[in-house]
């Protein structure tokens, strides 16, 4: 099968068949199908597990050798909650603000739609009520329904739009793994990223400390490609990508528009929610790194 069918194979399926990667049911699916795609490339790929609870564990993917890898190549795979707005890259505060208010918001018309639902029940129902009736028990069954529905409301609904965040990065990263066998680079997907660096924090304890950590982040989005931090190459001239050294642990690539007046790193609800990758950002981005 030719590279770029197979391509088109990933592309489809984490777009649609996995693309809800945020409850520990669908993010086992999705490690399930990402670890069978990459062990048709390669053998070194584990899964590790970590901030273990009761009901939950939290799982990196790793494939080669992260101790002793030189270069470490990373993207984040949980999907994002529903939220108002732009995507305002490395502003934690923004993101919990806006996904706040998202929740607020739905849960409001949520309850709104409950009760006058419950109203025009009142409103239209026989005066008896009759508890084995067929009537009542659809109407036990309905309010189930709604009753659940309103949970998951509350703690967040998932993001269903996940090309561009996160989807893209795991695609171009997939293209290198299938592209690049060298010994000393690894490949890591991260649980956690949408939420915070918990994922990112337990790679780092398992790097050397001369190893350079690349940092993928909405590298598909319709925007220019930035590179923050140590360029992976000797030259700074960087082909289709804006490059700002930086010292640090570190380094994030990444597609995302500027704001003229704050120098913010942004991309907007329209850029989120493309159906189609920026394939030239995807070239550039597995270019950079052979």
């Amino acid at each position: 099968m030719e590279q770029t069918e197979i391509f088109k194979d990933w592309l489809f399926r984490y777009q649609y068949v996995y693309r809800l990667r945020r409850t520990e049911k669908s993010k086992k699916k999705f490690l399930a199908a990402l670890v069978t795609d990459i062990a048709k490339m390669r053998e070194d790929v584990q899964v590790i597990e970590y901030n273990q609870k009761k009901k939950y564990a939290a799982r990196n993917v790793y494939v080669g050798n992260i101790q002793q890898a030189d270069r470490v190549i990373c993207t984040f795979y949980d999907t994002p909650p529903e939220s108002f707005g732009s995507y305002q890259l490395f502003d934690r505060k923004d993101q919990a603000q806006k996904t706040t208010k998202f929740i607020l918001a739905s849960t409001i018309l949520a309850i709104l739609f409950g009760i006058i639902g419950t109203l025009i029940y009142m409103r239209f129902s026989a005066n008896s009520f009759q508890l084995n009736s067929l009537s009542t028990l659809g109407i036990m069954a309905v309010y189930a329904g709604y009753f659940a529905l309103l949970g998951k409301v509350t703690k967040g609904l998932s993001n269903r739009k996940t090309l561009v965040r996160n989807t893209s990065s795991i695609l171009a990263m997939l293209k290198m793994i299938a592209e690049n066998n060298h010994p000393k680079v690894a490949y890591a997907f991260l649980d956690e990223g949408s939420y915070g660096t918990q994922g990112l924090d337990e790679l780092q304890k398992q790097v050397n400390t001369n190893c350079k950590i690349y940092y993928l982040d909405s590298v598909g989005a319709s925007a220019p490609l930035h590179l923050v931090g140590e360029s992976p190459k000797s030259s700074e001239n960087h082909k289709n990508i804006d490059y700002q050294a930086a010292e640090q642990k570190v380094s994030y690539l990444f597609s995302a528009r500027r704001d003229s007046d704050s120098a913010a790193f942004y991309l907007n609800s329209a850029d989120l929610k493309e159906k189609q990758l920026n394939m030239e950002n995807i070239a550039a981005v597995t270019d950079l790194f052979q």
